[in-house]
């Protein structure tokens, strides 16, 4: 496929056969890289950073490098509908795009990225690394059991998924829908990975506790915080990113949903893409984000995890296809009622 090609003619040509193919791990990107993304003098992004990250983000690559970043945001349709149109013009608005796996998965079927290793993840964790690196993880979002620290100790706390069927903590936990939340839908099917053949009796287990079913992880805040109900499944970032007495429990494994960052395929600023997704994904960046309590994948960066998660433990999930997302959305609402 040949979508968005096209390269400025005014680049050097040095420079131009390096953006054309992946850039080989080094310490840094070569000099002459980084010279023509100075030229290009701005890099767009389409896709979301957390916000608190995004300004100083911002302002250290600007600082840096005296390059523009200009930022696009929407939703996940509204992406794929805005870079559909650019490809009907054959060719690209956008230099960097961010995003969720499933989106990212859906650009990449359709050729919108560009291969590139980018120099800062040279130490991160192999098996989160997608082998084309047409796109690269910058953070993981962890699948977990989180409870009430008042109203439970660590030791009460369910130790496993399969703990959670207990009749115990019928009607006690709470979840986002998975006929409407798409990593819901996406973590239980995955729970084949860590639970085996025995996973689909876990899910129908769990459907039958009948936990309170919210839209999504984060409305179920406020009732686990507040003690009405003690355990949500969610993500162990609610423990540093929502005020409360919010603890998760410790796991030998950990289902992970990735969030990737790529360069589009026929980028306007090629070279600033390249320079701004390995500024992204270095240790400065990676800092900033978590602080926020995001799981990064940076091996120089100290997250709120470190003591108690390694990478070693995180289970990348597989995306289901649209038919197998249809099928069992429609399990689901039946299921979960």
């Amino acid at each position: 496929m040949r979508l968005f090609r096209c390269l400025c003619l005014a680049t050097a040509l040095v420079s131009i056969a390096a953006v054309l193919s992946p850039v080989a791990s080094a310490d840094e990107l070569p000099a002459a890289i980084v010279e023509a993304a100075k030229k290009e003098r701005e890099v767009v992004l389409y896709g979301g950073i957390p916000g608190q990250a995004l300004r100083p983000i911002r302002e250290l690559f600007e600082k840096h490098y005296d390059i523009r970043i200009s930022t696009w945001h929407g939703d996940s349709e509204e992406l794929l509908k805005r870079t559909a149109a650019d490809a009907r013009r054959a060719r690209s608005n956008f230099d960097v795009v961010v995003g969720s796996d499933t989106l990212m998965a859906a650009l990449d079927a359709k050729g919108y990225f560009e291969p590139f290793d980018a120099p800062s993840t040279r130490g991160y964790f192999k098996q989160l690394l997608v082998a084309s690196r047409r796109m690269t993880p910058w953070r993981v979002f962890v699948f977990a059991i989180n409870y009430n620290t008042q109203r439970l100790s660590a030791e009460q706390a369910p130790k496993t998924w399969e703990d959670l069927l207990d009749p115990k903590w019928k009607r006690k936990f709470l979840m986002a829908n998975p006929a409407l939340h798409s990593a819901t839908l996406q973590f239980l099917l995955n729970l084949e990975k860590i639970l085996g053949s025995k996973w689909r009796s876990v899910v129908e287990g769990l459907a039958k506790q009948r936990p309170r079913l919210t839209r999504d992880p984060p409305e179920a805040i406020p009732t686990l915080a507040s003690g009405e109900l003690p355990l949500a499944i969610g993500y162990t970032k609610d423990k540093y990113q929502f005020g409360g007495p919010i603890d998760y429990v410790r796991m030998d494994k950990y289902l992970v949903s990735p969030s990737y960052v790529a360069v589009a395929l026929g980028a306007p600023h090629p070279n600033a893409a390249r320079l701004f997704m390995d500024f992204f994904l270095g240790p400065e960046s990676q800092q900033l984000i978590a602080n926020l309590g995001d799981y990064v994948l940076h091996p120089d960066v100290p997250d709120r995890f470190e003591n108690n998660i390694k990478d070693d433990q995180l289970v990348p999930m597989r995306i289901p296809s649209a038919s197998e997302r249809e099928t069992w959305t429609k399990k689901f609402k039946e299921m979960f009622k």
